[in-house]
């Protein structure tokens, strides 16, 4: 079974939010915003490290964190070169990155994939169950046509057995009249049941599953055989070229 996975409108085939709609690339800088904001007020570490969970969480890329720990800590190194005082405030700075911009960013990647292998998980779930259920359908429509081929050759002969016999009655000198009705009665009523049967058996096999490749069970010496036993003059003889057979040739009813 092959299936066929289409992204969703704004996303990528890797389940990714589209670049022009990834939240990451205003999440990431904001959060960085903060975590050096937080060297003057540690009040900015909280929405620094709601911030930088968010953008590990609902951004798929990593680049936007990584381009903007840079740009912060490129800012910082200019900043302390222009400013020399600032150099005590370096330890800080470090633990406000780590702490403030990296560990939670790094949390909400972990819980983003944990969430996008659940979701694998339950996706690749439904496909076996799709697949089991298709396997069983499969398996239905054979026993169908099983059962089809199998009506069709052995009620079907000796329905036509049935047919034979009594339009031979009909046929014979001997019996009366009213003998030669109930004949054709028979004879009738068993016409009738071959069509009925045909009927069902049109019923029961699918559209595309073709004629039966062969007799289930039955050879054509057997049948021959029978119809002899219920006194029928029958002969039998092949006329075919050998090596030569016509493929998917359905049988005559």
């Amino acid at each position: 079974m092959i299936s066929v996975h289409v992204p969703a409108p704004g996303t990528t085939a890797a389940g990714r939010p589209s670049l022009l709609r990834d939240p990451g690339l205003w999440l990431a800088p904001a959060a960085v915003t903060a975590t050096g904001m937080g060297v003057g007020s540690l009040s900015w570490a909280l929405p620094g490290i709601a911030l930088a969970f968010l953008a590990g969480h609902r951004s798929g890329r990593t680049w936007p964190m990584g381009v903007a720990v840079c740009v912060l800590l490129a800012t910082a190194a200019v900043a302390v070169a222009l400013v020399p005082a600032l150099f005590p405030l370096g330890s800080l700075f470090v633990l406000l990155v780590v702490g403030v911009a990296l560990l939670p960013w790094f949390a909400g990647r972990v819980w983003r994939q944990y969430q996008e292998l659940v979701r694998a998980g339950w996706s690749r779930a439904r496909q076996l169950e799709r697949e089991q259920r298709l396997v069983a359908e499969q398996a239905r429509l054979r026993e169908r046509a099983r059962i089809a081929q199998d009506m069709h050759d052995a009620l079907g002969h000796d329905l036509s057995l049935i047919a034979l016999s009594a339009g031979a009655l009909k046929l014979a000198p001997g019996p009366a009249g009213e003998h030669r009705a109930a004949a054709e009665e028979v004879r009738a009523r068993a016409a009738a049941a071959v069509e009925r049967l045909g009927e069902i058996v049109g019923v029961l096999r699918e559209e595309g599953d073709g004629p039966p490749a062969g007799p289930a069970g039955f050879a054509v010496e057997p049948l021959v055989a029978g119809a002899r036993a219920s006194g029928l003059d029958v002969t039998s003889g092949n006329s075919s070229t050998p090596g030569r057979c016509i493929p998917n040739i359905g049988q005559s009813r």
